[in-house]
């Protein structure tokens, strides 16, 4: 056979700046082998800072402003995703747990499903089941309420990440005739911040209260600004140490999956290729924000390492890719190519030795619409779009209609983000600002915005009237699962 088999771990929320295998304080011995056995590609960035638009852009190969997701909605039927085209080509495509799709159609390519989502698959599942699913945990899995139970214990997410690995373990001791691309997906380390205790009260001993978290938020326009937590410094300690303990879980996880693999391929005599990524971060605490939905490094930034077969070893690539690429790669690895109009990129020349370009643009998007904290007007009736441009080692973020908040960051000098250049390198960032502008048209993404806010609460009443497909929703979960952290 000389289609390699594929093992993608996509994980979901994790920062790569916090660990070990960049230089952060969260243990990650696995990922930090998986990139001495490959390449790792260090600048990598999801295409919208939310979990559904940047699924859906990695399943289809396009920004959110092409494939008009930019919330919680469903992929079209007849849009294709690159899995369509691994199965074109003799691959059985496979999903072990997360993928966050909404609607009647749970696989969008992928032949076998053995672990439904943790997550409602339907738009109309009732609140006061999720609640009593969730049961003391209910409201942490979103910001703000994700700080209100912190500490070491047992949970949804910890106990769906166990059984994905199980299952994914289980499916690879098992014979396959077609060449397998296998997708392993955990919630992991998404919050609520619970972690197993023991690690939980490990890096209680270890972390500090990021140094952005109390400097003035002058990088924060007035929507950031608006989601700022008052929270204190204790609090912020412990929900890193509980996010830096879930990372070093699911590190240790990727470890066994990465096992179980290897003995598939050897038993089977075939080639492989090991991929882990995630689909975006978790602020943790930075800037004075917690979970997602910002162009900052902790939210915007996303782990890519692939090692295995004809793959270079201990590779380190700085120069910007995309969560838009993976599907284009894994298609080359396949000997087969993605769905056409795709916005990404094959990484497969660099994954054999060559390098990128240098001058590689990489874009990231958003429509904000959440209301936060205070008293700002916004919401899903005035959506701000926004977009984000990393180029070479400089970062470009406008809001339409917050353009004096524009901001221009060097990242490799200034990591923590806290010093805009926008008056030092005016002409460097009127070229960002120009080429943020192509393809970019905000009044009429606020408009599609709205019309699709219009047909999705129609589906809404749809599925409301003939009742949800709950197959594929993961249930299975101990009663202890639901209750508050034993360590606080």
């Amino acid at each position: 056979m000389n289609q390699p088999d594929l093992l993608v771990f996509m994980s979901d929320q994790h920062s790569p700046n916090v660990s070990s295998f960049v230089g952060g304080p969260a243990q990650t011995p696995n990922l930090e082998k998986l990139s001495a056995d490959g390449v790792a590609f260090t600048s990598t960035y999801t295409a919208c800072p939310i979990c559904v638009p940047a699924r859906t852009s990695m399943l289809l190969g396009r920004l959110p402003s092409k494939t008009g997701v930019f919330t919680n909605g469903a992929i079209p039927e007849s849009s294709a995703t690159f899995l369509h085209s691994l199965v074109a080509v003799g691959y059985e495509t496979v999903l072990i747990g997360r993928m966050h799709f909404f609607g009647t159609n749970q696989r969008h390519g992928f032949i076998k499903r053995l672990v439904g989502d943790v997550t409602p698959v339907s738009w109309n599942y009732p609140r006061e089941k999720v609640a009593a699913r969730n049961g003391e945990l209910n409201g942490t899995f979103s910001e703000p309420g994700a700080i209100s139970v912190i500490g070491g214990g047992n949970s949804p997410v910890l106990e769906f990440d166990r059984q994905v690995v199980q299952a994914a373990i289980d499916y690879l001791a098992e014979p396959h005739d077609k060449p397998q691309c296998v997708f392993v997906s955990t919630y992991g380390p998404h919050f609520p911040y619970v972690a197993p205790p023991e690690l939980y009260c490990k890096y209680k001993e270890l972390v500090d209260v990021p140094e952005t978290f109390s400097r003035p938020p002058d990088v924060l326009n007035p929507l950031l600004k608006n989601r700022v937590i008052d929270v204190d410094p204790e609090t912020v300690v412990r929900a890193r140490a509980a996010y830096f303990a879930m990372i070093e879980t699911i590190d240790s996880q990727v470890g066994e999956v990465r096992a179980a693999f290897d003995r598939y391929l050897a038993r089977q005599g075939h080639k492989g290729v090991f991929a882990y990524f995630s689909d975006h971060g978790d602020q943790a605490g930075e800037h004075g924000l917690f979970g997602k939905m910002t162009f900052f490094e902790g939210s915007a930034r996303i782990p890519l390492i692939v090692a295995g077969d004809g793959v270079a070893k201990a590779k380190r690539i700085q120069t910007p890719t995309s969560i838009l690429d993976i599907g284009p790669t894994l298609c080359a690895l396949a000997g087969t190519v993605p769905p056409p109009r795709q916005d990404g990129i094959s990484l497969l020349p660099a994954l054999t030795g060559e390098e990128l370009p240098p001058d590689r643009m990489v874009i990231t998007e958003l429509i904000d619409d959440v209301i936060g904290n205070k008293a700002i007007v916004i919401g899903p009736e005035h959506p701000v779009p926004a977009r984000m441009i990393r180029w070479r080692q400089f970062k470009f973020i406008t809001y339409t209609g917050y353009e004096d908040y524009d901001l221009l960051f060097d990242v490799e000098n200034d990591p923590e983000e806290t010093i805009n250049l926008i008056a030092q390198w005016p002409a460097l960032a009127e070229q960002l600002r120009q080429s943020a502008l192509v393809e970019w048209d905000p009044e009429e993404l606020v408009q599609n915005h709205l019309v699709g806010h219009t047909n999705f609460e129609l589906v809404k009443a749809w599925e409301r009237a003939v009742g949800p497909d709950l197959s594929e929703f993961w249930r299975n979960l101990p009663d202890d699962a639901r209750k508050k952290p034993v360590v606080s």
